[in-house]
């Protein structure tokens, strides 16, 4: 069960060039994203929710950290014994499927492809969730460095959503590359190092936990943190009931951490090749990095006894001690001396308490965590808690002033912001790919091919909806179910691939390696299906809003797709569309998809004929030939050159099969393609003949117009059979072309007329001296005429009579 699908020679060759896969395209160069390349562009979406990750774990748990951690040991072996595994199997059979949804469609069962409709309508939720989540936690991380402005923290976070689609629109997602991979790579060694430093000073320092509450409760006087979660009661108190309980929330809650990890395989069609092996080399470092990250960052929670607080990331908490303690000049708790004006502070602000309550109270707001936690203190207890709080803050901010702490704190404030930032870039990007997609394949309108409609959509959305959540632990229970669902599609649909894939791949159904693979996929189920359950069973609520919003998106698929709620035909049946239609009205989504699935096999089998020489002997330049052809066969010049891909990657194939049938029908029409532009050549050339004949018709001299028009036909067509060629012409007919034809047409006749003069120099001659009378009206004309770039001779014997009919013409190859 465990042993390697993978071709021996294929992983031997991959392993070999993995060296060179970890860096090539850092510096946007290569044949496509290297392994490091990859992650980096993906670190704004895969990682920046891990900084959170600690803060809803411990939140889940009921502020008990060794249920925390517990819970997130479990999902992290899921993920990485269960999910990964199935991913880079999935990642093996079709690197290109850009999602799970388009994985199901590609790779899946028929009847297993109805989780493609799903699986979009909860992709495209989850992207707008993404900018919720990302708009509204980088406004959180802005509070660290301009505290001032945590009463515009909603006005700020619309802003942020606002900006990046704004940068994302202007730009264009491919654009936008190099932005995601700087900001993704600078937080990504950021974190590296600077979580290390947590670790280790969190392992060998668990005494500077007197630091944690002080930097809590001034979080919380500046308007930051909204709310707390601590430990009511010692574990050791709590039955086993209330101990299950707040391990499967917290399980439920840390799931956000991987939120990101659908997006690695999403985004390998960028991958450098062999693309599986960068993308199952980028799953598993990921993989390593969320686990570590958010082990170490736990850890230290439980040393430093930090709690969860809503609105501000256990990270950052972390972040502030460090810095005061290794990178500032440190403090000890003898250091913090309560002042007569941090007294003087504190009993003002409990004197602000009553009047404060009743306003939130009038007003309908919650309660802050001063008038909810201190407040029920005695008045001496209070000033005391708070001026010691103060005095902490105040021994903080001296500790790190100046020195090297300071500017660690911004950077990772910095950093982290501007991760969060771009994180919504993966949003946008990611749920218009996916409505590109669900576009491409007839279930949503035409347009959402354009990503920055897509993008636009989502933001106009997600902008509604911000001052609506406000909260990340608020939108998280929605969130997960997006990414889990697409756990659950993709392990599923590897575990019930289908055998003409596995072929493709040359791995024999049935075999050792096949069962490997499935026995891939299966782990995932398990993992994935476990991961379903534990959201289900804790979001509850969240679970009605979902079912309902994604029932809604797939309804209005399920409308576009089909014209209606109708029930199709099992065939889907494309209209005969004249040449130079234009603008073509479809009655069903599928029918659009069906025409252009051909119509980017029309184009591709085009540009297949240009790149092989196949069309050079028209000697025409290849613009005017698509013009001839997108006209003829009505394809939309927006399929141009391997329909909006870049030049130097291959197809990415069809989203489905039966999109992948209509494509390859088309492209393999290269034949007929070439004859029917081969037809419009002779039309012009025939032209010219039909136009010129006549200054050589002599009946006296025994030539007629039809004698005159099979010697210019045959000097002309030195290679096609006199009969073929003649029999051509003569059901040839004048007649006014559309501008698109002619334009091609018109090049032939041109060239035509160019090398008459210098095809028929000797016939003309002759028939020049008939006409005085200097030679006789029967006699034998001789020509050799070059063909295929000068490699060929080709004799043109021509018998003339006294009479027209007389005429007798045969071409042979001569050799050079």
């Amino acid at each position: 069960m465990l042993r390697s699908y993978i071709q021996p020679e294929e992983n031997r060759e991959a392993n070999r060039q993995l060296p060179r896969l970890m860096i090539e395209g850092l510096l946007l160069g290569g044949a496509g994203l290297g392994v490091l390349a990859l992650i980096f562009e993906i670190a704004a979406d895969a990682f920046s929710v891990a900084a959170y990750q600690t803060l809803l774990a411990i939140h889940g748990a009921g502020g008990y950290h060794q249920i925390a951690i517990g819970a997130f040991i479990v999902l992290s072996a899921l993920l990485f014994l269960g999910i990964v595994p199935a991913y880079k199997a999935g990642a093996y059979l079709r690197p290109n499927a850009g999602g799970s949804g388009p994985m199901v469609e590609a790779i899946g069962p028929s009847w297993l492809r109805w989780l493609s409709w799903a699986g979009t309508s909860l992709f495209f939720l989850d992207a707008i969730l993404t900018i919720i989540i990302s708009s509204i936690s980088a406004t959180d991380v802005t509070m660290l460095i301009l505290p001032e402005l945590a009463p515009y923290r909603i006005i700020l976070a619309e802003l942020f959503a606002f900006f990046i689609m704004v940068v994302l629109v202007a730009m264009g997602p491919q654009r936008a590359v190099p932005l995601f991979l700087i900001g993704g790579g600078a937080f990504t060694l950021f974190t590296v190092v600077a979580l290390g430093m947590v670790g280790v000073t969190s392992f060998w320092d668990p005494q500077w936990v007197f630091l944690t509450e002080g930097i809590v409760n001034r979080l919380e006087a500046n308007g930051v943190v909204e709310h707390v979660v601590r430990i009511q009661q010692d574990i050791s108190t709590i039955g086993t009931m209330l101990f299950f309980q707040l391990f499967l929330r917290s399980m439920s809650s840390a799931m956000l951490g991987f939120s990101g990890y659908e997006v690695i395989p999403a985004s390998g069609k960028h991958a450098a090749r062999p693309k599986w092996k960068v993308i199952s080399t980028a799953l598993t470092l990921a993989a390593v990095f969320l686990i570590g990250t958010g082990i170490v960052q736990l850890f230290a929670a439980r040393q430093w006894q930090i709690p969860a607080t809503e609105g501000y990331s256990t990270l950052l908490i972390e972040y502030e001690i460090v810095a005061a303690q290794v990178l500032g000049t440190g403090i000890e708790p003898t250091d913090v001396t309560v002042t007569d004006a941090d007294r003087r502070a504190a009993t003002e602000l409990y004197d602000t308490l009553p009047a404060e309550r009743a306003s939130e109270e009038l007003l309908g707001g919650s309660e802050s965590h001063l008038a909810d936690e201190q407040s029920r203190l005695s008045r001496a207890d209070f000033v005391d808690t708070v001026a010691y709080d103060l005095a902490i803050a105040r021994a903080l901010n001296a500790a790190t002033q100046g020195t090297a702490g300071e500017s660690f704190l911004v950077i990772a404030g910095t950093l982290l912001a501007i991760i969060l930032l771009l994180a919504q870039g993966g949003g946008y990007v990611g749920g218009a790919a996916v409505a590109a997609n669900a576009a491409r394949l007839g279930r949503l309108p035409h347009f959402f091919a354009d990503d920055r409609i897509g993008i636009g959509v989502i933001w106009a959305i997600s902008a509604i909806l911000i001052p609506i959540i406000r909260q990340v632990v608020v939108v998280e229970a929605y969130y997960a179910f997006g990414f889990v669902s697409a756990f659950v599609i993709t392990s599923t649909t590897v575990f019930f691939v289908r055998d003409d894939v596995l072929r493709e791949r040359g791995i024999e159904p049935g075999s050792a390696e096949a069962r490997s693979l499935r026995f891939a996929g299966l782990r995932g189920m398990v993992a994935s299906y476990i991961m379903a359950i534990v959201l289900v069973t804790q979001k509850t609520d969240a679970l009605v809003v979902i079912a309902l919003t994604g029932a809604a998106i797939t309804l209005f698929q399920i409308y576009m797709a089909n014209g209606g709620f109708k029930r199709r035909a099992a065939a889907v049946l494309v209209p005969e569309i004249p040449p130079g239609t234009g603008k073509v009205v479809y009655e069903m989504g599928l029918q659009r998809a069906h025409d252009e699935a051909r119509q980017r096999g029309v184009a591709d089998a085009l540009e297949f004929l240009i790149e092989t020489g196949a069309l050079t002997k028209f000697n025409v330049g290849p613009d005017r030939i698509r013009r001839l052809v997108y006209f003829l066969y009505n394809i939309d010049p927006v399929f141009h050159r391997h329909n909006g891909q870049l030049p130097d990657h291959e197809r990415i194939e069809e989203p489905n099969l039966d999109l992948e049938a209509a494509y390859q029908q088309a492209f393999t029409q290269q034949t007929e393609l070439s004859r029917r532009i081969e037809d419009y050549s002779h039309f012009g050339i025939f032209m010219f003949i039909q136009l010129y004949h006549v200054n050589w018709v002599a009946p006296e001299q025994g030539r007629d117009a039809d004698t005159v028009k099979q010697a210019m036909v045959d000097i002309l067509f030195p290679l096609t059979d006199h009969d073929v060629i003649w029999a051509e012409f003569c059901a040839f007919s004048p007649q006014r072309l559309p501008e698109p034809i002619w334009q091609f047409s018109r090049q032939r006749y041109l060239w035509a007329k160019d090398q008459w003069p210098n095809l028929s120099g000797r016939i003309t001659t002759i028939w020049t001296l008939q006409d005085f009378g200097l030679l006789p009206k029967e006699l034998d004309v001789k020509m050799v005429i070059t063909v295929a770039d000068g490699k060929e001779y080709r004799q043109v014997k021509i018998h003339m009579g006294p009479e027209g009919d007389d005429l007798d013409i045969e071409k042979e190859t001569i050799e050079p």
